[in-house]
Order: C-alpha cells, then sequence, then structure tokens
C-alpha cells in the first residue's frame, strides 16, 4: 500500500504511519541511534523517516529501478541502498537533509545547472524542478537551450 507502519515492540498504541511512497515499500530499517527510519521502495526513492513522525522525510533520489534494501551505517551517518537496476548507492544522510532543505528553504529558484552539482539531482529532475520552482513564484521558465547556454 506504499505505507511503513512503526509499531511498539509492547504492541501498545496505534502504529505511526509513515506516508510518502508512491508503491510498495520492500524494506524498513531503524537507524542505531534509534531516531531514524530508512525505507527502501517500488517507487525508486529511499526515504529517510524520523521515527517520532514530525516533518517530511528525506528523499533520495538516484535510482533507475526498485530499491529493494536500505540500511544505516554503523554510526548511523550513511545508508547503503540496493536497487533492481544493479547498483548500490551510498548516501550520506547529512547531505541528503541539505538537499531537502536546499529544496524548500530557497526562494531564488536554482537553474538546472545550478541543481545538479548542489542539489545532486539527474538532469531531467533539475529542469523539472527548476520549471516548478519558477512556477511556484509566478514566472515564467527560462528556455531550457537558454537555461543550458545552448
Amino acid at each position: 500500500d506504499g505505507l511503513a507502519r512503526v509499531w511498539r515492540a509492547d504492541g501498545r498504541g496505534e502504529p505511526g504511519v509513515l506516508r510518502g511512497h508512491g508503491d510498495a515499500v520492500y524494506s524498513a530499517v531503524f537507524s542505531p541511534d534509534g531516531k531514524w527510519v530508512a525505507t527502501a521502495s517500488k517507487d525508486k526513492t529511499v526515504r529517510v523517516w524520523r521515527v517520532d513522525g514530525p516533518g517530511d522525510p528525506v528523499v533520495m533520489r538516484g535510482h533507475a529501478e526498485a530499491v529493494y534494501f536500505a540500511a544505516f551505517s554503523r554510526d548511523g551517518s550513511r545508508v547503503v541502498s540496493a536497487s533492481q537496476d544493479g547498483t548500490a548507492r551510498l548516501w550520506t544522510v547529512s547531505s541528503a537533509r541539505l538537499q531537502d532543505i536546499l529544496r524548500t528553504a530557497i526562494s531564488a529558484c536554482l537553474r538546472p545547472a545550478e541543481r545538479q552539482p548542489f542539489i545532486l539531482e539527474t538532469a531531467d529532475e533539475a529542469q523539472g524542478g527548476y520549471e516548478q520552482c519558477e512556477r511556484a513564484y509566478g514566472r515564467t521558465p527560462i528556455e531550457t537551450s537558454a537555461v543550458r547556454g545552448e
């Protein structure tokens, strides 16, 4: 159903529901300190959630196919993911949090050429994110060829 649930080990109370994946969730794992949960999904993303619920998850994009597995490093600073696309990716959690903050905290819209190295988006994600940002501020995005300097 695209949801992950966090249950109390003693079975009391209702589980916390982690909503956001667009398809089946294949794995969920706690961070070593127990404050975070990483989920891997058929929607090609890994998401890192606060166990206590507030806030949006950090979304890690980059796999071309379903992500079957995610795990935290011993110190909790990194997440490794394995995908059907035949790749494993190593994510630095603090970098992913920075990406998320940059996407939501700035009022200036980074152009695709800036989004790719700073927010670590693919070319298509960078273009789409740029266009979405400009429209959100009531502006017309610059033509793709002008943005890329072609």
